[in-house]
């Protein structure tokens, strides 16, 4: 049996054919248009047509390096932090922008500094606009680069985060950024 494996990598789609015990592996086709339903290996997408939307820049990273967990609309499970129409209360304080970038999995992030501030710039102006202070400066490489040495432990940073803009008034009610107390399956 033949099991498919798609990369995407530099605008192009690689579909490597991995063989299956015992049989020799085709040499990866290298397709230059991975937005036509020809090019995925995908029977019901090239049957119905399906157009997929070709993401590039800080959308791509989004969704190489946040979505899995984040969902490509901002939002997923409980126990994940919902993006959409909240993440922009953090940028309101000094605070907040630093914890934002400060938490693990973006600090840690592969991406470079300016990418990675392309990235954050992206995700709030795109999921959160409505909630960013008026005059949103957007974060600089060199602003991630010095934010991302930090170490923190997210839980509780968030926790004191929240309670300064409730208490410098850019946040009504605390609950609109609480996580739900964690379940063990």
């Amino acid at each position: 049996m033949v099991r498919l494996l798609s990369l995407l990598m530099a605008g192009a789609v690689f579909c490597a054919v991995m063989p299956a015990r015992g049989q020799v592996a085709s040499k990866p086709a290298i397709v230059r248009d991975a937005v036509g339903p020809e090019t995925v290996p995908d029977l019901l997408v090239q049957r119905n047509g399906t157009r997929l939307p070709r993401i590039l820049g800080p959308a791509r990273d989004f969704a190489h390096n946040c979505q899995g967990c984040h969902g490509h609309a901002g939002r997923s499970v409980d126990e994940v932090p919902q993006l959409l129409d909240r993440v922009g209360f953090f940028a309101r304080i000094p605070e907040g922008r630093a914890y934002l970038i400060e938490v693990p999995n973006v600090a840690q992030s592969q991406l470079d500094d300016t990418r990675l501030a392309d990235l954050m710039n992206w995700l709030l102006t795109t999921y959160s606009p409505s909630q960013l202070p008026p005059g949103f400066e957007p974060y600089t490489a060199d602003e991630v680069g010095n934010l991302r040495r930090s170490f923190i432990e997210p839980a509780s940073t968030r926790r004191t985060v929240v309670e300064t803009l409730v208490e410098r008034g850019q946040l009504t009610d605390a609950g609109v950024l609480a996580l739900p107390a964690f379940r063990n399956y």
